[in-house]
């Protein structure tokens, strides 16, 4: 017990009934818990009671206190006479008043703690309650004598004495004798003050210039973050809560307003699309350009897809950024708008990513290590008709009309439950990653090494990722003058793979077996091979994946050096040097266990791919301030050059299969199948900027830089990209200073052009392809022809963007966050515009067209709870962009497919709509038996689809399709929490998107199936249109092509909106573990946990299209959800 007098009082007593009282009291403390005691003990003392008179025995008046209230009344038998009578004024009222009116004319003093009532002698309780009011006062103001609003006072070693400032800096608390006072707030350094012998303390706290004066990585340098004058996200990787990502993109996930992150593929390793502000592209590329540590790399794989059967039509290649530890990443800056991007000149029109990797520090050397182990298993899964109600309802929709009795369904197998071949080729998989690394350094040298591994297997069998990886990053300060310094990052990765992709019928991969194969059949059939159907032109799901096989091997090194020489104290000079190295082995093979396969006799093919590039910078920094003016300035060359290469060889027909694509010559020489194909391209680039700022109010940044590529027309080969942007920090200003609530803000705007020359290589040139074979002299001689039009005037496509932007902090930047409005107009778009015929060409790549993109970006940091031990914050995002396509030149519009068999003519690109609109019909429901079918000049009959007749004559062609929605969404958002209390941390991540619409592949296939016997949708088939169930949502599907096949309209294409509960993670640090552990960290990780949408599909947030701005959803890799435990541990 904390009360001495209390405590004094039990020894005194000897008495059954006291002891009997203390044991009460122990049970009751026990079980009620801390949390009620301060509440308990204000609501007892207002508690009414009752008395038998008057005049009554202290005694008495114990009894009814405790007889009708919780109290219990302690007391020492020595002090208290309980036989002494007392008086009261009322025989009804609050125990407070009766206890000051019994004992007003007496030495006996009352006390109230918690859920007890000591009685003592006046001179005890009078000096217990002296010490309990024991008050202090004071004020916490800044530097400047400004008061500080919000700041927490507290008592060290307590958790429960604590008070904030209110709006004039002020507080007041009661608190114990000799303590020590604690008080904090965000953006300050922490103070503890001592108080012994003081009532009042005037605390003032000094600014935090580690927060203030953040620096963030830009082109070619670093700033002050409250010297920016352009739209950059900077995003500190040790801030990240996830769990392990495999990649850096992954990483991006709602860290960034106007930042658009797609999921391409739940595979391991999988791919993500990335749009920074909309799509300003139509054949060019549409993705940022990343730079790491300084080098520009080519985000691409050096073998994208397989090059057989089954592995021909993947759209969403393994991640290239995967061969980059994220553990070894420091800090990532997104750059937007073309203040910050102009720097990079042709390839800043998506945006630039710039990723820094971890250093040292002049430390005794620092070695840490990081480890989980999580279990993954699939996230969603389609829902389609078990083996049961696929036979009822397939039969039902044959006596309902169509009259195959030949598709008529008979015995399920495996004794009536049949086969879930989703469950056949899906598992629970298992994924664990290492890291260990070491830092440290002398006053001059610092260095860091690190050593990872990551394995991750993937809920598609046979599929899986792995990584390892090694990275040392050194600098030394040779001199005052000189500085030298260097990273290398080497990578290993191996990736297993199944096919996939958008083949369909015999070319189809697992996933799209697996949702159309017959659920009524066995996995193996009575001969001991797997089962196949004559019904079907699907293979068997588990055959395709055992007996096709795809495996890579990738090595890749990210290499960089360079010297810094200060000239003087305001000038130096650098030169960086780097390259990137890429190679990657792939073999494919398709066994006779395949029905393809079988075919051919096996199928093999071996693919090799290196993509090389390396790069020489040299700049010349100079940075003065003289008195309230500062200065800076930048000049460089750059000159990097990049080759890509590769090999592909194919055999068939092999006598023996057991080396597999391990010997390919043992297959038959007449299908051997070679190519191969050498490219590359040169950029030579000036570089320029220029900061001024005058007494940190007023702000501007000019850029400009010169670039030259090999890619375009002679003509054009040089192109131009200035750009220019003000800031005015308004806080700063003499007539703010008044405004507490304010404690920061700065108003930006910017200008600047950029470009995009993400074509390829040689678009402005003629190429030459293989022609027909001609006998020449009796030999046999292949041809050689043109491919394309040259166009010696083709140049890069343009983007102009406007921005301009508010940054504000309120209350001591308990609230931060910023606004921004941009615009983005990009011409001389690159189309392939139709020529005469009589050129011997149908086209040529011309540049014409324009595209806009306009948007608003919010973001929001809050400190929304700091009190002692206990802290909430939050950061929010939120983006809205209209994406429009404004000219297409002199055509009218283009009308694009969906690139796979049977789906044609999906999209359109018009003036007035958004880029890639989805284009097809307007579903209004089903025709019912007593609709009214005489406007119509076609032959309907009840449980069709009723399409809406546009343009009224009686006919549903190409004339009635209408634009239907777009993939830009209407606005996404996230929502990030952190709750800590001491040292233990919950992170609560959500993540939304509404408005966007998704092309389902898979729906197109159940309203337009390619044969009958194939496997649908539960809610779809069960809940049908038939004459007992008129329903207006799903047709009768007893003749799904009576009118072809229209299958891009309002059914299959579907709401992709959602909200995503992304990740919950728990973690607890020990500040001190042991001796030889300084820190150690321990977490729990729950990703993708829920999805809420309404989305029929396998899941919204993959677009297996691999393209952010044109989603579809078609044999999509399931997206997985992990559960996941790690620890972390510093020596």
């Amino acid at each position: 017990m904390k009360n001495p007098l209390l405590l004094s009082c039990i020894v005194q007593n000897h008495s059954v009934k006291f002891y009997f009282r203390v044991m009460k009291l122990w049970l009751f403390l026990l079980l009620t818990g801390t949390l009620q005691l301060v509440a308990s003990n204000t609501k007892a003392q207002d508690a009414v009671i009752k008395l038998p008179s008057q005049s009554l025995s202290v005694g008495n008046l114990i009894s009814e206190i405790e007889k009708q209230t919780d109290y219990l009344v302690v007391y020492s038998n020595r002090e208290i006479n309980t036989e002494r009578q007392i008086n009261v004024k009322n025989t009804s009222a609050q125990v407070m008043t009766l206890l000051k009116e019994a004992f007003a004319k007496t030495e006996i003093g009352y006390e109230f703690e918690n859920d007890y009532i000591l009685l003592a002698n006046k001179a005890k309780t009078d000096a217990i309650q002296q010490q309990k009011d024991r008050k202090i006062e004071g004020t916490v103001t800044d530097a400047a004598g400004e008061p500080i609003i919000g700041a927490n006072v507290s008592v060290v070693g307590s958790q429960s004495i604590g008070t904030i400032t209110d709006l004039d800096g002020k507080f007041s608390l009661k608190v114990p004798e000799d303590c020590t006072l604690h008080v904090s707030y965000i953006g300050y350094i922490v103070q503890n003050v001592d108080i012994k012998g003081k009532s009042f303390v005037k605390v003032v706290l000094k600014e935090d210039t580690k927060t203030l004066d953040e620096i963030v990585v830009v082109g070619y340098g670093t700033m002050k973050k409250s010297d920016i004058t352009g739209s950059l996200s900077s995003v500190k990787v040790d801030e990240l809560k996830e769990g392990v990502s495999t990649s850096v993109d992954q990483m991006l996930f709602g860290k960034s307003a106007g930042v658009t992150v797609v999921q391409n593929s739940g595979e391991p390793g999988g791919g993500y699309s990335i749009n920074i502000r909309g799509a300003s592209s139509i054949n060019a590329g549409v993705s940022p350009l990343y730079v790491i540590d300084g080098i520009p790399i080519d985000n691409s794989r050096a073998i994208d897809q397989g090059s057989i059967s089954g592995f021909n039509s993947s759209r969403t290649p393994r991640n290239p950024l995967a061969s980059i530890n994220p553990a070894d990443i420091e800090s990532i800056e997104i750059l937007k708008d073309a203040s910050a991007t102009a720097i990079y000149g042709s390839r800043g029109a998506n945006g630039v990513i710039l990723v820094t990797t971890r250093g040292g520090s002049s430390e005794k050397m620092k070695v840490s290590y990081s480890g989980s182990f999580g279990v993954q298993t699939p996230a969603r899964r389609l829902d389609l008709l078990n083996a049961t109600d696929y036979k009822r309802v397939m039969n039902e929709i044959i006596d309902a009309g169509t009259g195959e009795e030949g598709n008529r369904v008979g015995d399920i197998a495996n004794n009536g439950a049949g086969t879930d071949w989703q469950d056949e080729v899906t598992r629970n998989a298992i994924t664990h990653e290492h890291q260990l690394s070491f830092s440290g350094g002398t006053s001059k040298t610092f260095y860091y090494a690190s050593f990872n591994y990551t394995k991750q297997d993937g809920i598609v069998k046979n599929t899986s990722f792995e990584r390892w990886g090694a990275r040392l990053n050194l600098k030394s300060d040779i001199s005052s003058k000189l500085t030298l310094g260097m990273n290398v990052t080497g990578s290993y990765m191996k990736d297993q793979f199944v096919a996939d992709g958008y083949g369909v019928n015999k070319d189809a991969g697992v996933l799209y077996a697996a949702y159309n194969f017959d659920p009524t059949l066995p996995v193996w059939g009575e001969d001991g091979a797997y089962a196949t159907s004559s019904l079907l032109s699907v293979d068997n799901p588990v055959a395709i994946q055992e007996g096709m096989s795809s495996r890579s091997d990738t090595y890749r090194i990210l290499a960089s050096a360079y010297a810094e020489y200060h000239i003087t104290k305001d000038l130096f000079a650098k030169l960086n040097v780097g390259t990137d190295f890429l190679n990657e082995n792939r073999k494919n093979f398709n066994s006779s266990l395949c029905e393809f396969g079988r075919d051919n006799g096996g199928v093999g093919s071996n693919q090799n791919g290196e993509k090389t590039n390396y790069i020489v910078e040299g700049t010349v920094n100079y940075n003065k301030t003289i008195k309230q003016r500062s200065f800076g300035a930048l000049f460089g060359l750059s000159y990097q050059r990049f080759s890509n290469s590769s090999m592909n060889m194919r055999a068939a027909s092999f006598p023996d299969e057991s080396l597999g694509a391990d010997n390919l010559t043992a297959g038959a020489q007449d299908t051997y199948r070679l190519s191969n194909s050498s490219t590359g391209n040169r950029l030579a680039s000036y570089i320029g900027r220029v900061n001024y700022s005058f007494d940190d109010r007023y702000l501007m940044t000019a850029t400009f830089r010169a670039d030259g590529s090999s890619r375009f027309g002679k003509n054009n080969r040089f192109g131009y990209f200035p750009s220019t942007a003000l800031a005015w920090k308004i806080s700063n200003e003499s007539f703010m200073k008044d405004i507490r609530a304010i404690t920061s803000m700065k108003i930006r705007a910017s200008w600047g052009r950029t470009g995009n020359q993400d074509i390829g290589n040689y678009p402005s040139l003629t190429t030459y392809s293989v022609a027909n074979a001609a006998v020449w002299g009796d030999k046999k001689i292949n041809g050689i022809q043109p491919s394309k039009m040259p166009n010696p005037d083709l140049k890069w496509e343009t983007t102009d963007q406007f921005n301009v932007g508010l940054d504000f902090g309120f209350f001591n930047n308990r609230i931060t966050g910023g606004v921004d409005y941009f615009w983005k107009k990009t011409t001389d778009m690159l189309l392939q515009l139709p020529v005469d015929q009589t050129t011997g060409y149908t086209s040529k790549l011309s540049n014409i067209g324009r595209i806009d993109n306009r948007g608003l970006e919010i973001f929001l940091n809050t400190v929304n709870i700091h009190a002692g031990d206990f802290k909430w914050t939050s950061d929010v995002t939120f983006s809205a962009m209209k994406n429009e396509v404004k000219s297409l030149g002199s055509v009218d519009e283009i009308i694009i497919g969906a690139g796979y068999l049977h789906v044609d003519q999906v999209a359109i690109r018009k003036p007035g709509y958004p880029l890639n609109a989805y284009y097809g019909w307007e579903v209004a429901g089903v025709w019912q038996e007593k609709d009214d079918y005489s406007k119509m000049k076609e032959k309907f009959v009840p449980g069709e689809l009723k399409y809406v007749d546009q343009n009224g004559d009686g006919y549903i062609n190409d004339a009635d399709r209408v634009v239907l929605g777009d993939s830009f969404p209407d606005f996404s958002w996230s929502f990030g929490n952190t709750f800590s209390y001491k040292n233990l941390d919950l992170y609560v991540f959500f993540e939304g998107v509404q408005g966007v619409e998704m092309l389902n592949g898979n729906l197109i296939d159940n309203y337009f199936p390619l044969s009958f016997r194939r496997n649908k949708f539960s809610e779809l088939y069960l809940n049908r249109w038939t004459p007992e169930n008129p329903t207006n949502q799903y047709p009768s599907f007893v003749d799904p092509l009576a009118h072809g096949r229209k299958v891009v309209n309002s059914r299959t294409l579907s709401d992709a909106s959602y909200v995503r509960l992304k990740t919950i993670r728990l973690s607890y640090t020990f500040p001190k573990f042991s001796k030889f552990i300084s820190s150690l960290q321990v977490y729990a990780t729950a990703e993708n946990v829920f999805t809420f949408t309404d989305y029929i599909g396998l899941d919204p947030t993959v677009n297996s299209n691999s393209n952010v701005n044109f989603r579809m959803d078609f044999n999509s890799y399931p997206s997985a959800r992990t559960y996941m435990f790690g620890v972390k541990l510093d020596f």
